[in-house]
């Protein structure tokens, strides 16, 4: 029986990897072919009732010497632990595999210990710009020392799998595709009626509404999406659009473009919410919009299907792989397209209704024991 440390240390308002490794847990929870061991911060009490070990720790600040240092490693694939603490030793030491559902070479990359890793998207070498210098700098190091050091590597599409064959050149037998279900609460969801009365007054929801729950990054693509409600809302004026997620780098000049258009009263930035009130805001809502520049795969899409609503999607990377005819597709860069797609969907509610259920058979089959099997046969390739 081999001891598997699952690195559970990204942080919730940091987008979809905080979800992603939950669903991994989630999958490997039942396991009795390993011992799973997660590690996580010490504010952090999600897995306490797992029925698994949980090992907490802060990972300590490093000064900018550590950081300089610790960058020529990745560079020159030096893996020693330097700078770690007895305390990193002693939780670290007894681990057989590490698996990271983050790009992060903490700890194991620095332990020289046997790894898996995902590698979610290398978004930066087509969008640049949404990086700065120093961004790219640290996603080339990690991606390039992490893909040559990893015994194996996950990816959620075959479209990342072929840009770490491009990018990395990395062997493509080394690559495992496994995409990802949303996390288990949300399958077989058992909705309350009285708790849609307490969401919708909580939050202050409307009675017709558009939903995106994406941070605020700038490849989230939120200020062509309300320029395109602008168009919708000029035609249908009882609807409105809410956003969710945390106060990202485009997070201003969000809120300046809905000034601009006059749509402060239209439009509702909720910021961060309550995981668990979700599922009553995509069920609430007249369908999800995914009008995203960039995604390895989308796990609100995911959420949408397994919750029967309605996806319209962007066209771009995995998703046209990921939706299939389970959705209405548009062009991310076309505010006409955006706002012509969501409003075939408010003028066609059998269309929804069509497109919802679709979207629901698409992940039906789609549970945590299929899913556990793929990454268990990752671990034991290993």
């Amino acid at each position: 029986m081999k001891k598997i440390g699952i690195l559970a240390f990204g942080d919730k308002y940091g987008g979809g990897v905080y979800q992603y490794t939950q669903s991994i847990i989630d999958a490997l929870k039942e396991d009795k072919t390993n011992k799973y061991i997660i590690f996580c911060s010490s504010n952090d009490d999600r897995f306490d009732s797992y029925g698994l070990e949980v090992r907490k720790i802060d990972k300590p600040r490093s000064s900018l010497f550590v950081k300089i240092v610790r960058a020529f490693q990745l560079f020159l694939f030096i893996q020693r632990p330097w700078f770690f603490t007895k305390e990193e030793l002693d939780k670290f030491s007894d681990i057989d595999i590490f698996l990271s559902p983050a790009i992060s070479p903490y700890p194991h990359f620095y332990m020289n210990k046997i790894f898996v890793f995902t590698l979610h998207d290398m978004q930066e070498r087509y969008y640049p710009k949404f990086f700065s210098k120093y961004e790219r700098l640290i996603r080339w190091l990690n991606n390039r020392a992490l893909a040559r050091s990893a015994a194996k590597i996950i990816c959620e599409s075959n479209f990342v799998k072929n840009d770490i064959v491009k990018f990395l050149r990395i062997n493509e037998d080394k690559i495992s595709v496994i995409q990802s279900p949303p996390p288990e609460n949300f399958l077989n969801y058992k909705f309350e009626a009285e708790q849609f009365k307490k969401i919708k007054k909580k939050y202050g929801l409307p009675e017709k509404f558009i939903f995106y729950p994406a941070q605020c990054w700038f490849h989230k693509n939120h200020i062509k999406l309300v320029e395109a409600f602008k168009i919708v809302s000029e035609k249908y004026d009882d609807v409105y659009l809410i956003l969710t997620g945390s106060q990202q780098n485009n997070y201003n000049n969000l809120i300046a473009r809905i000034d601009e258009l006059g749509l402060q009263t239209k439009i509702k930035h909720l910021g961060y919410i309550d995981y668990e009130d979700l599922p009553y805001l995509y069920k609430m809502s007249q369908f999800l919009v995914m009008p995203t520049l960039f995604e390895s795969v989308s796990i609100p899409i995911y959420e949408a299907f397994t919750l029967e609503v309605a996806v319209c999607s962007s066209n771009v990377t995995a998703l046209p792989e990921q939706v299939g005819n389970a959705g209405l597709i548009f062009d991310p860069n076309s505010i006409n397209d955006i706002a012509e797609k969501m409003m075939a969907y408010l003028s066609n509610e059998e269309l929804r209704k069509i497109k919802a259920r679709l979207g629901f058979e698409r992940v039906r089959g789609f549970n945590h024991e299929e899913y556990k099997k793929k990454l268990i046969g990752v671990l034991q390739s290993v």
